[in-house]
């Protein structure tokens, strides 16, 4: 892999700051926000789902929809303007978020009549880039590429603490998904234990490998392929214009990827957020889960990315609604063909 450049800043209370760069930078730091005082975390188990559900009293207060003036993730050039990064220019930078709902620190778990614990796990707030008003899709590649050594290196380090047990990084993306800040940005979660959803999935693929799913994917759904990866519309899709980014080679982790895998799927994940926007052309309001292994699951899970975006047409929502929320059964209004051929441009989406 190419030189990564990496400044730490401790921002106290063992909070840190990362700032990556494709080149050596010096950069010019002020106080920048304080922490939030009294926020208190822990998991209460819910008895009919087998699930672990977190508490934390501090992200009621969290910051909402901020202007560019006000936005804790644009640099700062004073200490009039305070910033959760608090530098003077950076490309892109990793932080714990303030109002964490999972913490490696101890807080008061409180004894009921049913199982809870603590929250164990950090919450990290990635930034793609110091301009407020970028896009994901409108980043040179060369930024993606960094994002992905970012969050190599960021998984990586949360991996090798032995009370982590999964890494989720993730987007949301636009106010439809319910976003609090517009700046670019992403998130990775880590967690003290593999939460069932996922540990289901994982589970599944040592019985269903990935790599002899996408073997087999028709042309008709394929959006597009280089060397090292496929873009695809999934015939199981269950949300519209849903796609999913996977590396031909079998890999648990994004660390694991090489350097030529990493340009590769850094074109592939910007193609497919290219081709998102274009379907409305405006910005598609998305999640974008990177999915890792947990820990255990290294031997047989298949690194990917998921897309999933929430409009079926110009005016209209995809809400998970009765049906999703209560069975997890989904209903889908646009079938996986026509999304893939509305995509390449080959069909007009509804209106």
């Amino acid at each position: 892999m190419s030189k990564l450049f990496i400044e730490t800043i401790d921002r106290g209370d063992g909070k840190k700051l990362h700032l990556y760069s494709q080149n050596k930078a010096k950069y010019k730091t002020f106080s920048g926000l304080p922490p939030v005082e009294g926020n208190q975390t822990h998991l209460r188990f819910h008895p009919t789902r087998s699930e672990w559900v977190a508490y934390s009293t501090s992200r009621q207060n969290r910051t909402f929809l901020p202007n560019a003036m006000e936005c804790p993730l644009c640099p700062m050039d004073s200490e009039e303007k305070a910033s959760d990064i608090p530098v003077d220019k950076y490309e892109v930078a990793i932080f714990t978020n303030r109002f964490s709902s999972l913490r490696m620190e101890e807080t008061h778990v409180p004894e009921l009549e049913i199982s809870t614990q603590s929250a164990t796990g950090t919450c990290d707030v990635i930034s793609y880039s110091s301009n407020h008003k970028d896009q994901f899709s409108e980043l040179p590649q060369e930024r993606i590429e960094l994002i992905l050594k970012a969050v190599a290196h960021r998984s990586k380090e949360l991996f090798n603490n032995s009370h982590i047990e999964y890494v989720l990084p993730f987007e949301n993306k636009g106010k439809e998904i319910g976003v609090t800040l517009e700046h670019p940005h992403g998130q990775i979660y880590s967690f003290g234990h593999i939460p069932e959803t996922i540990k289901r999935q994982s589970e599944n693929q040592i019985q269903n490998p990935l790599l002899e799913t996408i073997a087999q994917i028709p042309k008709e759904l394929i959006l597009y392929e280089n060397k090292s990866g496929v873009c695809f519309v999934p015939r199981w899709a269950r949300y519209p214009f849903e796609i999913w980014v996977v590396p031909h080679r079998r890999v648990s982790q994004v660390y694991d990827l090489d350097e030529e895998e990493i340009k590769n799927l850094s074109c592939l994940l910007l193609e497919s957020s290219k081709m998102l926007d274009k379907v409305f052309n405006e910005p598609m309001p998305y999640t974008l889960a990177w999915q890792l292994a947990p820990k255990g699951y290294q031997d047989s899970h298949h690194l990917h990315w998921c897309f999933q975006p929430i409009k079926r047409s110009k005016t209209k929502l995809k809400y998970l609604a009765g049906v999703e929320q209560i069975t997890g059964f989904y209903l889908v209004d646009l079938p996986p063909e026509r999304s893939a051929r509305i995509l390449r441009g080959e069909e007009q989406p509804d209106e």
